[in-house]
């Protein structure tokens, strides 16, 4: 809402841009930018969808006089890409269409186009807890005076964007400037120099897929001649984005103005529709061609290539989920866990059972060392604490499998032992080390398999150790040359194919 706009003024054809929450495309609620920019290749799209009551109203001497823009349905289209790991380029192109006027002089129903924008993200930093980027959008007039859709002169918004995700919950803040031309309109509203923050508080439900949202929506004049109360916005808006499917999401919020700020409504209802697209690692495949005789003809050839089908390549063996070294048991890949938790992901759980069918397929290996490390986001004590409980979340999934919790310890190493600075994928990572074989001809001293799990006295039945766990005549096996620590590296894994957890 406006106060004090009067007739006079608008009918020179002020260009008024009165749009409260604007979409970046960026994966955060309309109106907020997020920090976090996914992956090269990575495109975002969509087209938001707003009802707006009563976002221009005049009002002279404390008085209504009427809507300016009684009601406004408003369809922003829009599109992002991930050119680089940190920098996303977008444009978004607003219409709408105005009815409802209660001031029909003021002609400011009927269907339009607002201001094209074009702009940039920038990730300045990512972490398990902390998010911080930086964004600026350009924003070029094309939209018809006295619509209240754009501006007359170009406009530039450089911002901040921060997010903390402590974890399900995550708060976002948001931060633009407007900076333009002072546009006057004789009485106490003016456009100038403006502030633009937006705040936003979710919690992630079903993996994620389901995340309510609460934000709120200010803007500030900052130019001292045109401020005014008409130049203080706030809206809170409240409501959830859903994942539909892996690429589509839907966002659906309600709301007020709580001002009587322009571009703050009676009522607003928004509805997001977005597809989001991020590439997976391309696989190399060998093509090899067909080798024919050299008697065969030049018109022979070209008739048996163009009837010859494509060979298919051939499939690759599958590698086993673990195999045992002389120094650890190496896992194929990485295991996953939820997001700054010790919470086991259900894709892991086959390589935690492979592990244990290995322990007890080799009982000479009398101690498994369980490793956890983490990657150097955060502080030193958060991640020995996270490696810490993840590698006793491991301790008690092989103990359930069968696993006599006598041949296990745990081990967190924090962020102290990186495979390759920078590289959050594989410092983030789970070891099992084996300290302690059975020497050759020692025999196997056994365990007991009826036994308590140590976390809640539960009964638990184990396998018993095979009678003899290595001959007296067979020498161990030889270990294999390896390059020092982190292990694995003689194991053939191509780590590029690891898949980064939400660490």
């Amino acid at each position: 809402m406006i106060l004090a706009l009067l007739p006079a003024a608008l009918a020179e054809g002020y260009s008024l841009d009165i749009e409260l929450v604007r979409p970046g495309f960026s994966g955060a609620p309309p109106g907020l930018d997020a920090p976090e920019v996914q992956k090269q290749g990575a495109v975002t799209a969509g087209a938001v969808v707003q009802y707006q009551s009563n976002p221009l109203v005049l009002v002279v001497e404390d008085e209504e006089l009427g809507s300016v823009v009684g009601n406004r349905l408003a369809v922003q289209a829009g599109a992002s890409v991930d050119v680089s790991r940190r920098v996303a380029l977008r444009a978004t192109l607003p219409v709408a269409f105005s009815f409802g006027s209660e001031l029909e002089a003021l002609a400011a129903d009927g269907f339009g186009a607002g201001d094209l924008s074009a702009g940039a993200r920038l990730e300045l930093l990512e972490n398990q807890l902390l998010a911080l980027g930086a964004h600026a959008d350009l924003y070029v007039p094309i939209a018809r005076p006295a619509s209240y859709l754009g501006e007359a002169s170009l406009r530039v918004a450089p911002g901040v964007a921060l997010a903390l995700s402590p974890g399900d919950f995550r708060v976002q803040v948001d931060a633009s400037f407007m900076l333009r031309g002072v546009v006057p309109t004789r009485e106490t509203l003016g456009l100038g120099q403006e502030l633009t923050a937006a705040a936003d508080l979710s919690y992630a439900l079903l993996d994620g897929r389901l995340r309510p949202h609460l934000l709120a929506l200010a803007r500030v004049g900052l130019t001292p001649d045109v401020m005014s109360d008409s130049t203080f916005p706030v809206e809170v808006l409240g409501g959830a984005q859903v994942g539909v499917h892996k690429e589509w999401w839907i966002d659906a919020y309600g709301g007020k103005g709580l001002t009587a700020g322009y571009g703050a409504t009676d009522a607003r209802a928004v509805l997001a529709v977005t597809y989001q697209r991020v590439p997976e690692d391309p696989g190399a495949v060998e093509v090899r061609a067909p080798v024919y005789h050299a008697e065969v003809s030049d018109s022979e050839l070209d008739k048996i290539i163009a009837e010859e089908p494509e060979p298919e390549p051939e499939p690759e063996p599958e590698k086993p989920l673990a195999v045992v070294t002389q120094e650890e048991i190496v896992i194929r890949d990485a295991l996953r866990f939820a997001a700054a938790k010790d919470i086991i992901l259900p894709e892991s759980l086959p390589t935690i059972e492979f592990v244990a069918q290995l322990m007890n397929e080799n009982a000479g290996i009398q101690t498994l060392i369980i490793e956890g490390h983490a990657s150097g986001e955060g502080t030193y004590a958060s991640n020995y604490a996270l490696s810490v409980d993840r590698a006793l979340a491991v301790f008690k999934f092989l103990v359930e499998s069968g696993v006599h919790p006598s041949r296990l310890a745990i081990r967190g190493y924090g962020e102290v032992m990186p495979v390759k600075e920078g590289d959050d994928a594989a410092n983030r990572r789970v070891v099992f080390a084996i300290a302690r074989r059975l020497a050759v001809g020692e025999p196997n001293p056994g365990w007991a398999t009826d036994i308590k799990l140590p976390w809640n006295g539960q009964p638990k039945t184990i396998p018993a150790a095979p009678a003899s766990a290595l001959a007296p005549d067979q020498p161990p096996p030889a270990p294999a040359p390896r390059p020092p620590p982190p292990r694995g590296d003689d194991f053939d894994i191509d780590k590029s194919h690891f898949e980064e957890d939400d660490e």
